[in-house]
């Protein structure tokens, strides 16, 4: 995927034309020549050329499996390869591709690794005109979207037009759909997705929402508990204003004042506007470590302990650690909570989804975790880096 000096940089040149390319040239070369010789034999042809008869398809054919896996593999981990791809189909370099050779490659893919909405579309698109590159990038983000279930709009155009404005040409911008990484285009974040896109334009013509799609509790009515609100405030005032006050008893609670002084100093004298130790204050590690022996029965070290900005900078982090190799996948339950989805899609692994069940109040059973950790290591070839419980 390496770009060129060439008029359509998303174009290979031909094997034998650059000795820095003559490596991926000569596959490019393989492949067109089976994909042209698979296309001859299903119309009933046997005339070969002198390049289509030096390579008999049963040398060529579980090569090409294996490469077109690959290159696929390698899409879905990086967003990036498209090019790759459509050149592996564009067997008469001609710019398009037919929906019969999507169909070809599709035999070559695991079935799991393709959106069943998008392997339908090619199922029922075969007899229809060839496509262009723009179109197949839009139909590989569909046959690669992790959230199945969930519609492949363009936010972005969404929220201008519930704004009123016209949707923007996408391709008036140098950065667009087509050049931006097509794992953040791949993924889906339903807590702030379609739905509250469309909540906010009606909010906008004076309907009434509640919102539900994020454990927002004050949002929608509940009081802030006091005690945390008051040791904040105590930690962020200065010192004269605040605990050093003579006055401030009258103001606070006891327990709250003594909790605010222990907690400045554990901050030290730079105060909460300072940066901290990249594992957060040594203090507060110190007392979660002890909650966590003390509730586990186990050994918890402070320098084990990292605090983050929200839990869900905590659970990007660790996948971001996790994650390293094209097939590597994560667990999650189903129902989920979406920034799971969303960061393994942005990170180009798989998930592996097993299911809580209902009727015994959402419990996970080894049963099913079983069974849907074989079908992804065994039939699938996934490798499990994480379980989230």
């Amino acid at each position: 995927d390496t770009p060129l000096a060439s008029p359509a940089a998303h174009r290979l040149r031909p094997c034998g034309s650059s000795p820095i390319l003559l490596g991926i040239g000569s596959v490019c070369t393989m492949i067109r020549t089976s994909m042209i010789s698979r296309l001859l034999a299903r119309r009933g042809r046997t005339r070969r050329d002198g390049c289509r008869r030096a390579l008999s398809k049963q040398t060529v054919a579980p090569m090409l499996s294996k490469l077109q896996q690959e290159c696929w593999d390698g899409y879905v981990a990086t967003g990036r390869g498209c090019h790759t791809l459509f050149q592996l189909l564009d067997t008469d370099s001609s710019g398009t591709v037919s929906w019969q050779e999507i169909r070809f490659f599709l035999e070559n893919v695991r079935e799991n690794d393709v959106n069943p909405e998008a392997r339908k579309q090619v199922l029922e698109a075969v007899a229809d005109g060839p496509i262009g590159f723009n179109e197949f990038q839009s139909w590989l983000i569909k046959g690669t979207k992790i959230d199945r279930d969930m519609k492949n709009e363009v936010a972005t155009g969404n929220y201008q037009e519930s704004l009123g404005n016209p949707r923007p040409d996408d391709a008036e911008h140098s950065w667009n759909r087509h050049t931006m990484s097509q794992n953040l285009r791949r993924m889906q974040y339903a807590v702030r997705g379609e739905v509250v896109i469309k909540a906010d334009a009606m909010a906008k013509k004076g309907k009434k929402i509640i919102y539900t799609n994020i454990g927002n509790p004050h949002a929608v009515g509940q009081k802030p508990i006091t005690y945390y609100r008051q040791v904040i405030s105590l930690c962020d005032l200065p010192a004269e204003c605040g605990i050093a006050n003579p006055t401030i008893s009258s103001v606070f609670p006891e327990d709250v004042v003594v909790r605010a002084i222990e907690m400045r100093e554990a901050i030290g004298p730079a105060g909460t506007g300072a940066y901290t130790n990249s594992q957060g204050i040594g203090k507060f590690r110190d007392d979660i470590a002890k909650f966590i022996t003390a509730r586990d029965g186990h050994l918890s070290l402070p320098s084990n302990i990292f605090l983050t900005n929200g839990a869900s900078a905590a659970i990007e982090s660790v996948l971001t650690g996790l994650i390293g190799n094209n097939r590597d996948a994560v667990m999650i339950p189903i129902p989920q909570y979406p920034i799971y989805s969303a960061i393994i899609s942005r990170l180009g692994a798989r998930q592996v989804r097993y299911y809580l069940d209902e009727d015994n109040g959402w419990a996970i059973t080894e049963q099913e975790l079983e069974e849907r950790r074989a079908a992804a290591v065994e039939r699938n070839g996934l490798n499990i880096r994480a379980l989230t419980l």
